[in-house]
């Protein structure tokens, strides 16, 4: 069963309830594949820590933040590795991507957007993050499909500023509707994420 959340947690709409979320529920890579089957079944979904080197995520965190420092999203004298927003700039500058829309259309928005999707195509993303050997082994094992495990060329590099608009409650119609159990969705951050730091949330049993 998912953990009860101890602190108190907000979305764009106001404070969530103690009842109305909780921590999903961790597995460890030490389980066997069937248990891990069995919750994935029951569940919706997995939660894996620790599945890609640490090293290699934050390297590819940094390869990201070099790429964006043109737009100016980062505070002058820090290291990119950390990301840390320059919160002297206007958040409208820099609008998310999956939020729906471009916050007024300014030349700065349209520069820091245009280098986000750029980011997609950046070797250190879609070929050391996305087809790192550790996950693409890990599903090819879980699923059963062997050497048959292809990587899809649809990801979706996610990002957002402190105090922005939040991703809205949705499905990912393009994997999800109607379709096979063919594929499987992973979604990784990008470097440490504190529960309240806008992290993943899941509605219940909505997977399954």
């Amino acid at each position: 069963m998912p953990h009860a959340v101890e602190e108190q947690l907000f979305v764009n709409d106001g404070p969530l309830g103690a009842s109305q979320v909780a921590r999903l529920e961790p597995c460890k890579l030490t389980l066997p594949l069937d248990e891990l089957r069995r919750r994935y079944k029951e569940n919706g979904y997995l939660y894996v820590k620790g599945l890609l080197p640490r090293k290699d995520v934050f390297k590819v965190r940094e390869e990201y933040f070099k790429f964006m420092s043109p737009s100016g999203v980062l505070k002058e004298g820090t290291e990119p590795v950390a990301g840390i927003f320059d919160t002297d700039k206007a958040a409208s500058n820099f609008p998310g991507i999956g939020v729906g829309r471009v916050a007024e259309g300014t030349d700065k928005a349209h520069d820091f957007l245009s280098l986000a999707l750029e980011a997609h195509g950046q070797h250190w993303y879609a070929e050391e993050f996305c087809k790192h050997p550790a996950l693409l082994e890990f599903i090819s094992r879980f699923t059963g499909w062997g050497s048959r495990t292809r990587a899809l060329e649809r990801t979706l590099l996610r990002n957002n500023i402190p105090g922005a608009q939040a991703i809205g409650v949705h499905y990912d119609q393009i994997f999800l509707r109607h379709g096979e159990p063919t594929s499987v969705t992973v979604w990784i951050p990008m470097g440490d994420i504190r529960i309240n730091g806008g992290g993943l949330m899941y509605l219940e049993n909505g997977m399954t």
